[in-house]
């Protein structure tokens, strides 16, 4: 794999901004980066600058700022370093949209941080205040895979194997090497932060089983994740094996012994998420008990799914398994999904009742929430008219960014669910599922979907549950537009 790499050192003054950028746009160019992620960096780049040389006295500018560049085919990577005096980052003014009428303070900061994947700030002591920033390419460069493969020798066992939960920070760095070697940089950002990898785990929000030998070599890793620690349902995923395991039944335990722990967890459920250019995947979940009820189109970069072609989007489907019961909810389905979504409920043996479409609804709320790497947004939305005015307002930005697929997450327990479903409908936005305690707060979500580009081919999305099969034939009955025309009903 190519690497790019660079290394400028520049006055601590607002002058060496520009030719930072300069430099940085020129090289862009020449690999040809794609114009949007140019912009992101041009604009990371002013405001971490920025905000670094403000950081500093008068005594620091003395000293040149450094700026490191790394490129590779699948990302690109800043370290700008600041010597000078210490600076406590937890002081860093924080930007509030909902404030956004009253104070900028942070505005810039928070504009960096929308512009990047990752970031993170350190003092380093005597070396000075150190900015990192990461952003991934939505495609890999000069036709690339971000994924190579290892050496045909693979990497030995060094004695026995052993699958138990991750320790401590050498498990957490081996994890990260793992990682590595099976997809370079191309998978969830926290896998490559051992630091943040640990936290997670000590914390409750991660619960990472590993594969390792003797030697202290990782060779896979499973994870029941939380989005909150009083989330009521889980995920089961971050799920990888080096290549030379796969056929000795190393995934295979790893599952077992992440879903036994998961079911011992007192979670009301756990989900996962499956890649439809194959089917693998899916068998995995419907043998532990997960039925298919959300089909989401377009939501991953090919790149970054084994055996899709990177400048391909792929679809996926949800995969719920109900752990323990739960009270029976009221549920207002709107009229066009009516059918379908009571039909999810019974796949799931999840008895509900139907509430009447006058009750009051509850208070009004909504959040956004941009994945830059996977260029997709979550929208959670409940209330009345003054949401439905918001998801007009968020559909426009996000169409203008041209995001490639948003998700609209509905509270399917209140009656505003109706008008919202409507209004998205009239934006274009169509079914992708149901899913039970889905919401933040924990409420059962109603899913819609609204993707970008061309019309997805219907034969290139391979299920194996007959409930995905019945989502899909409902979409293209309902949602003609979204599908190439032709193949099979």
């Amino acid at each position: 794999m190519k690497v790019y790499e660079a290394e400028l050192s520049v006055p601590q003054e607002p002058s060496s901004i520009a030719a930072v950028q300069g430099f940085v746009l020129a090289l862009c160019e020449s690999l040809r980066i794609p114009g949007r992620t140019r912009q992101d960096l041009e604009l990371a780049l002013e405001e971490g600058l920025t905000a670094l040389m403000e950081q500093g006295g008068a005594a620091d500018r003395e000293e040149p700022l450094k700026v490191t560049v790394g490129v590779d085919s699948s990302a690109v990577r800043f370290r700008l370093l600041a010597p000078g005096r210490p600076f406590d980052f937890r002081k860093l003014p924080q930007f509030s949209p909902e404030d956004c009428e009253t104070s900028q303070a942070g505005l810039g900061l928070f504009l960096m941080r929308h512009s990047v994947d990752s970031l993170s700030w350190r003092y380093l002591e005597k070396q000075g205040r150190e900015l990192t920033l990461f952003k991934a390419f939505p495609s890999p460069l000069l036709g690339e895979e971000v994924r190579p493969p290892l050496p045909a020798e693979g990497v030995p066992v060094a004695g026995r194997m052993e699958y138990r939960l991750l320790r401590d920070e050498a498990d957490a760095l081996a994890v990260a090497v793992c990682a590595y070697d099976v997809y370079r940089y191309a998978y969830k950002d926290v896998i490559y932060y051992p630091e943040q990898l640990l936290e997670k785990n000590r914390g409750g929000l991660m619960r990472s089983w590993i594969a390792v030998d003797e030697g202290g070599t990782v060779h896979g890793h499973y994870a029941l994740i939380r989005k909150r620690i009083d989330a009521s349902v889980g995920e089961m995923g971050a799920a990888f094996v080096r290549p030379e395991r796969r056929r000795e039944g190393v995934f295979g335990q790893l599952a077992e012994e992440a879903h036994r722990d998961a079911f011992r967890s007192g979670l009301r459920g756990i989900f996962s998420l499956s890649v439809t250019n194959h089917t693998a995947t899916q068998k995995v979940s419907e043998r532990y008990g997960r039925r298919t009820v959300g089909i989401r189109l377009a939501s991953s970069p090919g790149v970054f799914v084994e055996g899709a072609r990177p400048g391909d989007r792929v679809t996926t489907v949800l995969n719920v398994h109900p752990l323990n019961p739960r009270p029976r909810r009221v549920v207002y389905p709107p009229e066009r999904y009516r059918d379908l979504i009571l039909r999810t409920y019974g796949w799931l043996d999840q008895p509900v009742e139907l509430g009447n479409p006058a009750d009051p609804t509850e208070r009004e709320d909504g959040s956004l929430d941009r994945d830059l790497v996977w260029n997709r947004a979550t929208l959670e939305l409940r209330g009345g008219g003054a949401a439905c005015a918001r998801l007009e307002a968020y559909t426009e930005l996000l169409r203008e960014q041209e995001v490639a697929c948003i998700l609209l997450s509905l509270n399917l327990e209140d009656p505003g669910a109706i008008p919202l479903a409507e209004t998205a409908a009239r934006l274009g936005f169509v079914y992708s599922g149901v899913f039970p305690d889905g919401t933040s707060d924990g409420k059962d979500a109603l899913q819609l979907q609204r993707i970008g580009g061309p019309p997805l081919d219907p034969e290139e999305i391979h299920l194996h549950q007959e409930s995905a099969g019945e989502i899909l034939a409902f979409l293209r009955r309902q949602s003609p537009e979204v599908f190439l025309p032709g193949g099979r009903p």
